[in-house]
Parts: structure tokens; C-alpha cells; sequence
């Protein structure tokens, strides 16, 4: 593990350092919560957040801070989870089967332009007509759904379009 992921999460001992937990919150640090003797792990955890108890092996104590630091990433690029979650900065939104597919390649080439022809290959496979029009309902379906989490899709003229921040 490198020495830059492990000071990018704060470790907090749970509930005597609360109030570091919290400052952890509001400034958006990983935070993960070693959680004392006796005490019960916190009722909810936001997405930057983890915890433990002591005794724990290095190995697991590793792959709960890589866990941690790779959740960073979420705070400036969108990640779609295999269960159709797509996840932004703090928010998540679900989408339909149709539009995990379509938003796909979007979120994989994020900031740059995916073409019309792309995507209306994907609604092809799926079963759905791709005609100009019908991808053009889709791609207005999929804005209503994204702005929920601060991202929108951006027409690029008689190309194709581009995911990127509201």
C-alpha cells in the first residue's frame, strides 16, 4: 500500500473521536472507524466511510483502505455499478436495464464524445428501435434521470453526445 493512499483515509477511533468523524463528513475525507471494545458500529455509514474492530490482520486492514481510497474516485468521475447504481460526488441514482446499457460507454469514455452510431447500436441489441427519434426519447429520459445526481448529457451537433457535470 502506498503511502499516499493511507494518508488520504483518517483513521478514527469510534465513538470516543465522534466529532473527527464528523469533521471527516463535512470536509470530505475517507474516513474508517476503528470501533472500540464493546461498542456498536455506527447505524449508518456514508460512502466514504468503513469500519473495524481491533484485532485485525494487516492484510484486511490493507484492503479496507484501498477499498476506501478507491471510492475517491467517485467524487469527480461517475461510476456505474453492476446493479444499474450510478454513483456521483455524494449522490446515486437507479436506472433501467436500457439505460445502464446506453449510459455504458458514456461513463467508461467520461468528457468525451460517444457517437450517435454507438449508441443506437446498443438500443439494436436491446431489442428497442433505434431510430433516430427513439434514441432521441431515450437519451431525454436519461437526462431527466441524471440530473438527480449533477451530471447531464450534452448534445455535440451532428455527432453524438457527451456525459459531463451540470
Amino acid at each position: 500500500m502506498t503511502a499516499d493512499v493511507k494518508n488520504r483515509v483518517k483513521f478514527v477511533r469510534w465513538p470516543a473521536e465522534s466529532e473527527i468523524r464528523e469533521q471527516c463528513k463535512v470536509r470530505g475525507h475517507l474516513c474508517l472507524l476503528v470501533v472500540e471494545h464493546g461498542a456498536p458500529p455506527p447505524d449508518q455509514l456514508s460512502l466514504y466511510e468503513d469500519w473495524v474492530r481491533p484485532p485485525i490482520v494487516q492484510e484486511d486492514l490493507q484492503a479496507r483502505v484501498r477499498q476506501l481510497a478507491a471510492r475517491a474516485v467517485l467524487k469527480s468521475k461517475p461510476v456505474l455499478d453492476p446493479a444499474g447504481i450510478l454513483y456521483f460526488k455524494d449522490s446515486s441514482v437507479t436506472l433501467s436495464l436500457t439505460q445502464c446499457e446506453m449510459l455504458a460507454p458514456l461513463v467508461a469514455r467520461y468528457g468525451q464524445i460517444i457517437y450517435r452510431t454507438e449508441l443506437r447500436e446498443i438500443l439494436e441489441h436491446s431489442g428497442s428501435s433505434s431510430s433516430s427519434n427513439a434514441l432521441d426519447l431515450h437519451v431525454m429520459r436519461l437526462r431527466r434521470r441524471l440530473q438527480v445526481v449533477g451530471l447531464a448529457v450534452r448534445n455535440v451537433w451532428g455527432r453524438g453526445f457527451v456525459l459531463e457535470p451540470l
